[in-house]
């Protein structure tokens, strides 16, 4: 069978430069308009955002692709005695299969000089040590500080995804070095939001090394044929390294107030750190009506409403009283007055059940049957296996007001009996767990029997009898990781992740050791926060205050443990570059969204 044509080898060369006008690496220039030519017609890709331009430009040059050109406008007026580098970055492609003419850059000079140097290095983020990408790096020839909030960069790079940065064409001089996530693309941090990173002292002045080496190529294995001189260049400095940090914004401030349901309503708040907000009733009198249930974090409070005439108002109106942060971030008491309203869908869905309800209760009197139970409360956990290092309990749908203990019994299994012991009991501060507090054996399997109405909750409902059979786990279901540290400076945080980076187990005050007992098999991750201000937490820079982020270090490698295991590891936490530290199987961690 005849085969049509198939379009021959698929083209897997990028394009390659034939010339230039003005040619690369001129003197003198005073043209804005360049034009670049190569073999192959091209494409351009999002030259807007990938294009690099030194010094930086106040107005956006054009760049697009015509045929097999490039053609690129600055609009600003060229500076004087000044190397201008134009960096690609990989944006431009054959237009067939956009193969990439990788790392092509274009250099002119409007004066006398061309200035070859380049500055490198690694921007990471502060707190993670995870590369920062499309980061902006500039310098300043000057020291002056108040230049980097108010001036754009004199030069500048940009990171890519493995947080590398170059920045080319410089002269051999001091300069001061900035890293900025510039959110408004004007070279000057002047945003409160952008991630920043400096350095307190000059850098060291650009140079370069040339090492001369020699290869020698034999025609056999005896006879030498050619010597051939190799010189290299390598630029300095070349390694340097940024943490990346965002200022921390304490915007305390309510946000908003729902009630989805009679029995509560939900405030909002972006953080609440410093205090619990007082509510004071308006259209309605009453002390201890509501228990509070606030959320790990305190941005989130939730009200069961414990007395039954305010739960049965459509609306509840109060004045909320809080610390709120004003204009120069200072908490000021603040005071809303709210309105708790149900909604016009929920009156609607409970009228429906109401109607329903009333309709089953005429039919089982018309029948004569007895009436189905529907004030049941119940259970949202239970205890099955309980962790050695945790206390069994129970989890109520709504806050529990009143348990009976003659109706709540515990009992442990021995051989094939069951055998009764003292029942102690104690309710959590939001009331909707019930902790067994009664001494609990590793190893022993228990059973606790709740009568029905052994627990009332505060609208009118009671359980049904409910067995619930648990243990606690034994040592051997664990295993155990310790770290011996060497090389640790100030006070310590040491951290035991999973792999999404969740703190599993944290010690504070470390010295050179730390034992992490009581692990479930599985991999582990280690990190270690330098805790400079004793605060127990990772802190954030100030660039105002001249303060960097707290240092954080990575073990290096995952650790894996198995049941009943003890693994012990030696970690000289400053043996590694901190870019070669986070481990590849660590993911990075979801930041919370405001």
């Amino acid at each position: 069978m005849a085969q049509g044509p198939t379009g021959g080898k698929r083209d897997m060369t990028a394009p390659t430069f034939v010339k230039s006008s003005p040619t690369p690496n001129s003197l003198n220039v005073k043209e804005k308009r360049i034009e670049i030519d190569f073999n192959e017609y091209l494409q351009l890709d999002n030259p807007s955002q990938k294009l690099i331009i030194s010094p930086p430009q106040k107005s956006t040059p054009t760049a697009k692709a015509i045929g097999k050109k490039i053609i690129v406008e600055l609009k600003d007026s060229l500076q004087p005695n000044t190397t201008y580098t134009i960096d690609f970055n990989n944006s431009i492609g054959d237009f067939t299969e956009n193969n990439i003419v990788n790392d092509f850059i274009y250099t002119f000079s409007t004066g006398d000089v061309l200035d070859t140097l380049t500055i490198s290095g690694t921007v990471l983020n502060a707190e993670d040590l995870t590369p920062a990408n499309g980061i902006t790096v500039g310098i300043y020839s000057s020291d002056v500080d108040s230049l980097f909030t108010t001036t754009r960069f004199e030069r500048i790079g940009k990171t890519n995804a493995s947080g590398r940065f170059s920045i080319r064409g410089v002269k051999a001089q001091h300069y001061r070095i900035f890293a900025l996530e510039d959110l408004n693309n004007n070279n000057i941090h002047d945003q409160e939001g952008e991630g920043i990173a400096f350095q307190e002292m000059e850098l060291p002045i650009p140079s370069v090394e040339s090492t001369i080496k020699w290869d020698t190529i034999y025609k056999d294995s005896a006879t030498i044929d050619t010597i051939r001189k190799k010189v290299t260049h390598k630029f300095l400095p070349d390694s340097f390294m940024f943490r990346l940090f965002h200022k921390e914004i304490r915007l305390q401030e309510f946000k908003k107030i729902e009630r989805t349901d009679r029995k509560y309503f939900t405030l909002f708040f972006k953080k609440m750190e410093k205090s619990i907000p007082t509510i004071q009733p308006v259209n309605f009198k009453a002390n201890d009506w509501f228990i509070l249930e606030p959320s790990r974090e305190t941005d989130t409070l939730k009200y069961w409403i414990t007395d039954t005439t305010i739960m049965k108002m459509d609306s509840l109106k109060f004045v909320l009283s809080y610390l709120k942060t004003d204009s120069i971030g200072k908490l000021i008491p603040q005071s809303d007055t709210l309105i708790a309203g149900l909604n016009f869908t929920y009156l609607k869905e409970e009228s429906k059940k109401l109607k329903a309800k009333e309709a089953n209760e005429r039919k089982y009197e018309k029948r004569g049957l007895k009436r189905k139970r529907t004030n049941i409360l119940k259970t949202s956990s239970k205890p099955n296996s309980v962790e050695i290092e945790d206390t069994a309990r129970i989890e109520w749908v709504f806050p529990v007001k009143q348990y009976d203990m003659e109706r709540i019994h515990l009992y442990y299994k021995k051989d094939t009996d069951d055998i009764e012991i003292p029942i102690q009991l104690k309710l959590s501060a939001n009331r909707r767990d019930m902790l067994i507090t009664s001494e609990i054996v590793a190893g022993t399997n228990y059973k606790l029997i709740l009568d029905s109405a052994a627990v009332f909750d505060f609208y009118g409902n009671h359980n049904e009898k409910e067995k619930i059979s648990f243990s606690k786990k034994e040592e051997d279901d664990y295993g155990t990781i310790t770290m011996n540290l060497t090389n640790t400076k100030g006070n310590i945080i040491v951290q035991l992740m999973g792999a999404t980076e969740n703190i599993v187990k944290e010690q504070k005050n470390v010295s050179n050791k730390v034992i992490f007992n009581h692990l479930h098999a599985g991999t582990y991750f280690v990190k270690i926060i330098v805790d400079t201000n004793n605060d127990g937490k990772w802190t954030t820079g100030d660039y105002k205050k001249q303060l960097q982020p707290e240092e954080v270090y990575y073990f290096y490698k995952p650790i894996r443990l198995r049941k009943g295991w003890s693994v012990e590891e030696d970690w000289n936490i400053q043996e590694r570059k901190i870019d070669q530290q986070r481990p590849g199987e660590l993911k990075k961690k979801e930041k919370k969204k405001e």
